[in-house]
């Protein structure tokens, strides 16, 4: 499975369909591969965005504390889908 994120100066973002997709159906591999990238464009002071299919942004995290606490919600719904598939 492709995921594909944007990359501007100082910000990456991706579709919100895109990173449903990963957060719930992408392999580990996959998710940890976009998570490094993301945290190292926060390192530097960059952002992260979720976008809808009209390019507003849904979400937006600027720091890498936010985004640990973004990713412990994905790491629960990733729980919750795999254990609804598996029913």
């Amino acid at each position: 499975m492709n995921f594909s994120l944007n990359f501007l100066e100082h910000n990456v973002s991706v579709a919100e369909d895109t990173w449903t997709a990963l957060a719930t159906t992408g392999s580990d591999v996959s998710l940890a591969n976009v998570r490094a990238t993301i945290m190292g464009v926060l390192e530097r002071n960059g952002s992260f965005t979720v976008e809808d299919s009209n390019d507003q942004v849904v979400r937006r995290i600027e720091t890498s504390a936010e985004f640990e606490g973004f990713m412990q919600e994905v790491e629960m719904q990733r729980k919750q889908f795999q254990q609804d598939q598996a029913l």
